[in-house]
């Protein structure tokens, strides 16, 4: 929810053709009616009409299945080892056991690990991980809950309705690799929810996670070609994975293809950075 400060003559997304509702806190509670039981906190809202909100797990079990139906061949709890070269081309993928895995065209697609993974083919990729929390709890008051999305600004976090959950997810924390969940920003979370939803959720079944977003220093994603004929990236894409992930793969499928993407990849590929950036142990 936005301050009336932040409201006020606010016009940024009709730059771009993103419609979008100032909303009073009699709009709020339209659009949630959950929010009733805390109108009085309310300022105000910016509603975005074209906004959905789904589950990125279930869409891409769903995908895979029917990748899977199609022939594609899955390899869980598989570790890639390093990429294999002969000039200017990748030769192969070498995993557990010494295994090698050929292909015609090769995506380096591994999220923060991405850099870990091309660096020592002299690619250096400034996609640095930041980390994030969710917490995860049952609906017990549907009345109560979410309908769709809350974007809390006090606390940058997002409460999102998931069928019979409530997922609140957010803070950005720099700590390298580490996936150690800290109890400081669970309560970060909990505060959130229960300052907004505070009859929507039981926090005894709450199940607490954190990941590693892949940023780079621009926000644009890493997608395209690299030195090497038939190796792509596809990583970098922060907060925004699932958002940007079916564009990113269209792009990809005609590159590889040899047709020319709908939009500019240009500034998409690994390319624009010129060697300007470099990260310790990255």
């Amino acid at each position: 929810m936005l301050l009336p400060q932040q409201v006020v003559g606010y016009s940024g997304p009709t730059t771009y053709g993103v419609p979008y509702e100032i909303l009073d806190p009699a709009g709020c509670v339209s659009a949630e009616p959950a929010l009733g039981l805390v109108k009085s906190k309310v300022a105000g809202g910016l509603r975005l009409l074209g906004d959905e909100t789904g589950d990125a797990h279930l869409f891409t079990q769903r995908l895979a299945a029917i990748a899977e139906q199609l022939g594609v061949r899955f390899r869980y709890s598989t570790s890639v080892q390093r990429l294999l070269t002969d000039s200017d081309r990748i030769s192969g993928v070498q995993v557990d056991g010494g295994e090698v895995l050929t292909a015609d065209a090769y995506v380096a697609a591994m999220g923060s690990y991405t850099p870990r993974l091309v660096k020592p083919l002299g690619i250096h990729l400034p996609v640095y991980p930041v980390k994030g929390y969710s917490l995860t709890m049952p609906i017990v008051n549907a009345d109560a809950a979410p309908v769709s999305t809350v974007m809390d600004e006090t606390y940058k976090v997002g409460i999102t309705r998931l069928g019979d959950r409530i997922r609140v997810g957010g803070t950005a924390e720099l700590a390298g690799f580490s996936q150690r969940l800290r109890r400081p920003r669970r309560a970060t979370l909990e505060y959130s929810v229960t300052d907004l939803f505070p009859q929507g959720g039981d926090f005894r079944q709450a199940s607490f996670w954190t990941g590693l977003r892949p940023m780079t220093p621009d926000g644009t994603p890493v997608v395209g070609p690299t030195r090497y004929r038939n190796l792509y990236t596809n990583t970098g894409h922060g907060t925004l994975g699932w958002t940007m992930a079916c564009g990113s793969g269209r792009v990809l499928a005609d590159l590889i293809s040899g047709r020319v993407p709908e939009m500019s990849h240009k500034y998409l590929a690994a390319d624009r950075y010129k060697g300007e950036w470099r990260f310790q142990g990255a």
